[in-house]
């Protein structure tokens, strides 16, 4: 399997300054910061020109793809930069360790960047760039929500009080292990590195065995257990991702995690080609200026977007 090769420069079209206003103006407006003023004024501008109004429409053509481009993820990484709240002390991210109170609710989310934490029963998370959840600690249960992204759990034994992972209405229970969670919109994939967990979903439960995992999503419902490359699966955690056959779409959503700005791929066709290869997760930029020396594109470069494109 090939490594990141030595790349040549990609193809980058500088924007005319009306295409960059647009796009910095729709970048705003979907930031959650702006005014009704500022509204106001983007729509006047809009409206100004056959210009103005050409570049509004083709920047706001390339934000609805987006969401498709970078799945449920928060669409100002640089703004999401790790949050912590709830009625707890405050949270240390920085290898720290929680306080253990009676009850702990608290929401921590991640950006570009990789956290590792000490829960408050001694048990060691790994939480991935783009990732969103809730820890859900009391008396009788310890555990998390996962709203995004993915973790990987080292559970501490705790006879009595179970650990729990709840994403998209199935639950993940330790059955003394590690494991990786991972969850893109209602799709949610359990990877299990030590011992085993029990994954319940839509009324069916299978147990999971080392160097295997399990899916499910509305559409399929919950599979079978399968074998899974254990180092490919956990490569992620040594800041390396790895890539077999992988759809482009799916390879570019994973780069994507840890790069501010996004990533759009217009062309359904080459959204399906195959990528395989191993790249650096924290340096997606290379990956980006590598690929027209794998596939035949080629990048245009926007404000905080990246467009890749077919060769015609």
């Amino acid at each position: 399997m090939p490594s990141l090769p030595q790349a040549r420069d990609p193809l980058d079209e500088p924007l005319d300054p009306l295409s960059e206003t647009a796009l910095q103006w729709v970048v705003h407006l979907h930031s959650g910061m702006a005014t009704p003023q500022d509204k106001a004024a983007y729509e006047a501008w809009r409206s100004s020109g056959p210009g103005p109004a050409a570049a509004a429409s083709e920047a706001e053509r390339l934000w609805q793809g987006l969401g498709a481009a970078r799945g449920r993820r928060s669409l100002l990484p640089g703004l999401a930069a790790l949050a912590v709240a709830g009625g707890a002390a405050a949270l240390s991210v920085q290898g720290g360790l929680l306080p253990r109170p009676d009850r702990l609710w608290t929401d921590i989310s991640t950006a570009t960047e990789r956290r590792h934490l000490t829960l408050p029963d001694g048990s060691e998370l790994e939480v991935d760039a783009a990732t969103r959840l809730d820890l859900a600690y009391d008396a009788e249960r310890r555990g998390l929500v996962l709203h995004a992204g993915r973790i990987h759990v080292h559970v501490a034994p705790e006879p009595g009080r179970p650990f729990d992972v709840r994403a998209a209405g199935g639950t993940t229970r330790a059955l003394g292990t590690q494991f990786a969670v991972s969850r893109d919109g209602d799709a949610v994939a359990v990877v299990v590195s030590e011992h085993a967990v029990r994954v319940s979903y839509a009324g069916r439960a299978v147990e999971v065995p080392v160097a295997q995992g399990v899916a499910y999503a509305p559409g399929t419902g919950l599979g079978e257990p399968q074998p899974v490359d254990l180092a490919a699966e956990t490569a992620w955690r040594r800041g390396t991702l790895v890539f077999h056959g992988r759809r482009l779409a799916e390879v570019v959503g994973e780069i994507g995690r840890y790069r501010s700005g996004w990533i759009l791929i217009p062309d359904a066709v080459l959204r399906e080609r195959r990528i395989t290869g191993v790249f650096p997760a924290n340096d997606g930029d290379a990956f980006l200026a590598a690929l027209p020396s794998l596939l035949p594109v080629r990048l245009r470069r926007f404000p905080l977007v990246t467009v890749i494109e077919p060769l015609s």
